[in-house]
């Protein structure tokens, strides 16, 4: 099996695709949690709920950094591989 640019072009795409979208939902799902935690350290003052937000907190961070990096890995992506598509349907999804 010969592979021939837009084959590279598609694995590449779909590869990173798919560690980004690890990091979609777990950050979506680490904020409220991390935020309710927050919320009853405030409200009873005890020390385990302040450690739990600390230790989701620092997790939520990390998360959110490598989703912003994988973010920026497909932007350039839609603008090297996939050029024609990005300019075709770049007011759908992209700002103008």
């Amino acid at each position: 099996m010969e592979l021939d640019l837009v084959d590279v072009s598609r694995w590449q795409f779909g590869i990173t695709t798919v560690y980004h979208f690890i990091f979609v939902p777990l950050t979506i799902g680490l904020a409220p949690l991390v935020a309710a935690m927050q919320t009853a350290w405030h409200v009873t003052g005890k020390e385990r709920w302040y450690r739990a937000t600390r230790f989701f907190g620092t997790l939520f961070l990390i998360n959110f950094a490598m989703g912003v990096v994988t973010g920026i890995v497909q932007e350039f992506q839609f603008g090297m591989n996939w050029s024609e598509y990005s300019r075709f349907v770049g007011d759908v999804f992209g700002a103008p």
